[in-house]
């Protein structure tokens, strides 16, 4: 498989993701293994999961891809996911209603379906966002003392 077409699987899967969920679960292996979240098993259900959390949280969730790059069988995007937080979906009605997380993705695609994630994302911004203290218990702007 070329980087193009795999380029195109990961394009179709991001676009999908959260307007069409059928059409990007195509895109998924029956052997998809999250790396974030090994441990959760393989195939789409790991993903599917996933998505049913986040959209509880952030029912209008979206995400638009910033960069795509690819190499041999290994797609990076660089994305930036938007969202409104539902009250049931966080601890606390004091939160900023909405916020944006930027992420960095690694998939391997095989035959046409990825088959691999990595993921990396900045929570601490988004934590920010949201005027959550992602430093509680550490006094902000003092740095801690180098042993």
């Amino acid at each position: 498989m070329s980087a193009d077409a795999a380029k195109a699987v990961v394009r179709r899967f991001y676009t999908e993701l959260f307007r069409d969920f059928a059409s990007a679960e195509e895109c998924i292996s029956p052997d998809y293994v999250d790396h974030n979240n090994a441990d959760a098993g393989h195939g789409p259900n790991v993903l599917r999961s996933h998505v049913a959390s986040l959209l509880h949280t952030f029912p209008d969730f979206t995400i638009e891809i910033e960069d795509l790059l690819a190499e041999g069988d290994r797609v990076v995007t660089r994305v930036t996911g938007r969202g409104t937080h539902s009250e049931h979906g966080c601890r606390s009605s004091r939160l900023a209603p909405s916020s944006k997380v930027k992420r960095i993705n690694i998939d391997r695609v095989s035959y046409g379906h990825i088959v691999e994630h990595w993921g990396e994302a900045d929570t601490v911004g988004m934590l920010v966002q949201m005027s959550v203290d992602s430093f509680a218990g550490r006094a902000i702007g003092k740095p801690p003392t180098p042993r």
